[in-house]
């Protein structure tokens, strides 16, 4: 039996506490999970993840910063040869950037919706993109690398000019923008239709070309249209391709009380199992596990992708947008190429 790949990427939610309550959250975050990893699990999942020879471990939430014990967990990563990155809201920044730059994160992510008037809106935070201006450009003085993601929805998909305007003049060194998925308290009505794609696809492609600032496109956008290598281009200008969810097999996801996703984007019924009852390494290792892409088969796929003759490259994009879009892994409506050939005909 062929072993299982290593897991190159982790993204840990390590508390589900947030200072936010975003109307556009797939998490519903707010409040503590109950039963929280303790510190002292946490340090040993590290271990863990250094031992199944994990390459980057992102720390994420809720909000990350509001977990007290966030600096050890930084270092134990770090220490253990790890990169370590931090997903934030931005709002405590300003207050812990001294720690922040002291614990070695290779970047901080900071999310940011577009112009005061809709991000402080989203997020129930009067004020609040002012903060996380405040705290990004203290991370600058210190000389932490820091980026942008946006999440792009109905709300905000007019707004986009302007947000690349802002994240550029803000000194941000990256642009991630992903989709808005419908989970959590993300309503359907929030979201992208299909045939609003080729229009953030053209904003995005048109923006990135200006080269102000490296733009990427997170998994939820894409699938193989024509601008897809443009799309997909690196931060050293080269073009890339999607090449299918990697959740399971390079990527995994961990929830503040220890339970084991391919991905975070996903929702429970994709549960591997939890680190109190199995280790991670035996839950990584389960021959059984993450089977929507270790098992995948290309002849599994319907509709649109059921036909697409790149479907063994692709596998249906994103596994947590099909499954949020359709209550399935076989199909997915937001393939960029499907939906300009829909246009086409």
């Amino acid at each position: 039996m062929t072993a299982p790949p290593r897991p190159l990427i982790c993204v840990w939610e390590i508390t589900l506490a947030c200072t936010c309550r975003c109307t556009h959250c797939g998490s519903s975050a707010g409040d503590p999970r109950e039963r929280e990893l303790t510190t002292a699990e946490a340090l040993d999942l590290i271990d863990a993840l250094s031992a199944l020879k994990c390459r980057t471990v992102t720390l994420s939430g809720g909000e990350p910063l509001l977990r007290s014990d966030w600096p050890e967990l930084a270092r134990r990563i770090t220490g253990s040869g790890m990169d370590a990155e931090l997903m934030t809201n931005g709002l405590a920044v300003l207050d812990q950037a001294d720690a922040i730059a002291d614990a070695g994160f290779r970047g901080v992510s900071f999310s940011v919706d577009g112009p005061a008037a809709v991000h402080d809106r989203l997020r129930r935070s009067p004020g609040g993109l002012d903060r996380l201006l405040e705290g990004a450009a203290e991370l600058h003085r210190r000389g932490v690398r820091t980026g942008a993601v946006t999440q792009v929805g109905r709300f905000n998909l007019h707004l986009l000019e302007e947000t690349h305007a802002l994240v550029v003049e803000s000194g941000f060194e990256g642009w991630l923008v992903q989709l808005t998925l419908p989970h959590g308290r993300a309503a359907s009505e929030l979201c992208l239709t299909p045939a609003q794609l080729p229009e953030l696809e053209q904003t995005l492609v048109r923006l990135a070309d200006r080269g102000q600032i490296l733009v990427q496109t997170a998994d939820t956008i894409g699938y193989m249209s024509r601008s897809e290598p443009r799309l997909r281009r690196s931060g050293h200008g080269r073009l890339g391709v999607w090449g299918g969810c990697q959740a399971g097999l390079r990527a995994l996801g961990i929830t503040s009380d220890g339970t084991v996703r391919g991905c975070l984007s996903m929702p429970p019924a994709f549960d591997e199992g939890n680190v109190r009852e199995r280790t991670l390494e035996d839950i990584w290792n389960d021959p059984g596990a993450f089977s929507y892409n270790r098992a995948f088969d290309p002849h599994d796929l319907q509709d649109a992708c059921g036909g697409c003759s790149l479907a063994s490259i692709c596998r249906a994009g994103c596994t947590g947008l099909a499954w949020a879009s359709t209550g399935a892994t076989t199909s997915n409506p937001y393939c960029l190429m499907a939906v300009e050939q829909r246009r086409a005909n």
